[in-house]
């Protein structure tokens, strides 16, 4: 395991070409049975939590955004009208998280180069953070690279090409999590405390509250941005 600290994104790779083939997916298929309802709906800031999710993707890939969707596909469909992402409905959203990463690893083009996995209810997340992760991930090509917490690595995470045909062997609840703490795994790991965050079941909710009064629109992240859209 690889520990990547520092500045992260300040690596003058502005222009770095491999940023062309780094594709986004937003995995919002859950029905938040524990949490009660759509939780993928509460505001934070000016915007539901899916569309703070994609936006954030696209602030780093562009419009190479997938978006899986499975419980409540249409009203989530709804809200991200106008988004140019691309929609990809799992609907075996119900065997777990598995089922959603291989339909969004099946949607993605053979060009993709490697998949930056994000949850939507990580609401802590910024563009920043996702930033160090596409930062590192260009540094060390054929590594995985992965949040770091006080649990480990997990998502957000930016997969490799390499690792796609392992994503579409799991089954059940096992998400990128798993791949990322096998035996022997490449993972080149970066510090986010802001991962540990998620809206897991009610008692989240607090934190939730607290931390929506310091969520802002998130400004555009250090390492070059194309006004058409996504890191350059």
């Amino acid at each position: 395991m690889i520990a990547a600290r520092g500045p992260g994104v300040r690596t003058g790779m502005a222009g770095h070409p491999r940023l062309r083939g780094l594709w986004t997916i937003v995995l919002a298929a859950g029905a938040a049975r524990r949490f009660g309802r759509n939780k993928l709906l509460l505001r934070a800031g000016r915007e539901s939590l899916v569309v703070r999710a994609a936006r954030h993707g696209m602030l780093v890939s562009g419009s190479r955004c997938v978006v899986v969707l499975g419980s409540n596909a249409s009203l989530l469909a709804r809200e991200l009208a106008g988004m140019p992402v691309r929609l990809v409905v799992n609907r075996r959203w119900r065997e777990g998280m598995a089922g959603s990463l291989r339909a969004g690893i099946a949607a993605l083009p053979t060009s993709a180069q490697a998949v930056l996995v994000t949850l939507a209810d990580q609401y802590a997340v910024g563009p920043d953070d996702l930033a160090r992760l596409a930062a590192q991930w260009v540094r060390k090509p054929r590594a995985a690279a992965a949040a770091l917490t006080e649990a480990g690595p997990g998502a957000p995470a930016v997969l490799p090409r390499s690792d796609f045909w392992r994503v579409m062997s799991l089954q059940g609840d096992r998400g990128a999590r798993s791949l990322l703490r096998e035996p022997g795994a490449e993972v080149a790991t970066v510090e986010m405390p802001a991962a540990a965050f998620d809206l897991d079941d009610r008692r989240d909710l607090q934190h939730f509250r607290i931390a929506r009064h310091q969520i802002r629109r998130a400004s555009v992240p250090t390492i070059g941005h194309d006004p058409r859209g996504g890191l350059y």
